[in-house]
């Protein structure tokens, strides 16, 4: 599948937009196919501790996803962040 990977907030200095083939079917491959081509991101997330990053994958959040589907698909990865 071709996925596209769109970095938000602070994440965007640590990569530009990625765009790579992959055959990932779990979310947890996918993920770790990112953390691969951005390593900065992976030691990012290690920062958050508990809360990690967020990632959608088509819009869904990773967490609610058995399997990743599609020919293409639009991975966005944002910080954690609170307020109101």
């Amino acid at each position: 599948m071709k996925v596209k990977v769109r970095f938000f907030a602070e994440l965007r200095d640590l990569s530009e937009p990625l765009e790579f083939e992959c055959e990932c079917k779990r979310p947890h491959e996918l993920i770790e196919e990112i953390y691969k081509r951005v390593p900065m991101l992976k030691e990012k997330a290690t920062e958050y501790k508990d809360i990690g990053l967020i990632f959608l994958v088509n819009g869904r959040d990773v967490r609610h996803l058995k399997e990743v589907k599609g020919n293409e698909v639009t991975v966005s990865v944002f910080p954690p962040s609170a307020g109101g």
